[in-house]
């Protein structure tokens, strides 16, 4: 303190008790050119910016940073309703000040809720009720919070895949799955559910919509494991999409977990890439198998259908033979030398019709001259062709 009286300063208490040495030759109170001090006056004898014997101040060597203290004095005028002199501003009193914090906390416990969303209002982290639409409001933070939930709006969850840059890129931890013929299926589908209970939907499960994907997945999973490859990804895809909604449904409603499961979407059921040329050749082996089994059937049914017409031709020859039999019979019982006779002519006729034999009755007498050398049968030569005749 000596070393400052020596040089010209007095020793001034500042803000918040900080001692600061003050020089005589700079009265302008870090107020800027006007000289305006923290109480309107200038120097200590209030006489201006001027040294105590009526000297000009010394202007500054060079540019100066803000003076905190002023900063500090600022603040203290604005907020604190301080002033010292008659040029200081009057700040707000305290209890407005107070008054608009109450105001803003108490509007913490005002909402608005949209149509077709419902608010959940919780104390104290506990549920008490439910809000429909509307403008509604409950007790500030933190003993009472609101949750505002769509219930109407329909939510999706893709599994098996994500997109990316408008393309479905393949998640093998979650598409790849075992048939039940020991087959792999990659899988893509895609979950359409809403909020059927919203309580339920915000406490009972901790992550609501990754539930729901967990259950879809593990659903698919389960569907899949007890139906074969082919069908899947043919014929039974829209059996696998009731399956798996009614078990997904199922589940939900044991866990309680507010979710209304609209429809399961399966968007791509094929045999994995790595295994695709092999299942190929499965599929060509099992069309081979087919085509060869239905030439059989055709060749079998072609076979029994001309055995039942042999059987049929030879079941009617063999009624005409009996019925003509039966016929003659009838006839040899009426006549029986007639019957005999025509039967053993007939016989004969049948036996040399095609003989070169000549047979001569012992009974007409005396047989006039025959030219039996004409009667005989020769093979006839064979015709030399000649040009032109026939």
């Amino acid at each position: 303190m000596k070393q400052a009286a020596k040089n010209g300063a007095r020793p001034q208490r500042g803000i918040g008790g900080i001692e600061h040495l003050m020089p005589w030759n700079d009265q302008s109170g870090g107020g800027g050119p006007s000289g305006a001090g923290p109480g309107g006056g200038g120097g200590p004898w209030g006489g201006g910016p001027r040294r105590p014997w009526g000297q000009p101040p010394r202007q500054p060597q060079g540019p100066q940073g803000p003076d905190l203290d002023d900063i500090l004095r600022q603040f203290r005028d604005r907020f604190g309703g301080g002033g010292g002199g008659g040029g200081g501003r009057r700040g707000l009193p305290w209890p407005i000040i107070a008054g608009v914090l109450v105001v803003g906390w108490l509007l913490t416990g005002v909402f608005s809720v949209d149509e077709g969303e419902n608010g959940v209002i919780t104390t104290l982290g506990d549920y008490s009720y439910t809000t429909g639409p509307g403008l509604h409001m409950h007790a500030p933070t933190p003993f009472q919070a609101h949750q505002v939930i769509n219930v109407t709006g329909q939510r999706t969850a893709e599994i098996g895949f994500a997109m990316q840059n408008e393309s479905a890129a393949d998640n093998p931890d979650e598409s790849l799955m075992i048939t039940g013929d020991r087959n792999i299926v990659e899988v893509h589908f895609r979950i359409y559910y809403n909020i059927a209970n919203v309580m339920h939907f915000a406490f009972n499960v901790r992550d609501p919509d990754f539930a729901v994907r967990a259950v879809a997945e593990s659903a698919m999973r389960e569907v899949i494991g007890q139906r074969q490859l082919e069908p899947i990804i043919t014929t039974d895809r829209a059996a696998v999409e009731l399956g798996v909604s009614q078990l997904m449904q199922q589940t939900l409603d044991e866990y309680e977990a507010g979710v209304q499961v609209l429809r399961v979407e399966i968007l791509r059921a094929v045999a994995p890439r790595a295994v695709s040329e092999a299942f190929n050749d499965v599929l060509n082996a099992r069309q081979d198998a087919e085509t060869a089994i239905n030439n059989a059937n055709r060749e079998t049914a072609r076979i029994v259908n001309e055995a039942q017409a042999y059987r049929e031709r030879v079941v009617r020859e063999a009624t005409g033979e009996a019925d003509r039999f039966m016929a003659v019979h009838n006839e040899y019982r009426q006549a029986p030398q007639v019957t005999r006779d025509r039967l053993y002519i007939e016989t004969m006729e049948r036996v040399y019709r095609n003989g070169d034999t000549i047979i001569l009755d012992q009974r007409g007498g005396a047989v006039p001259y025959l030219p039996l050398e004409g009667m005989v049968r020769r093979p006839a030569p064979a015709a030399q062709a000649e040009p032109g005749v026939r």
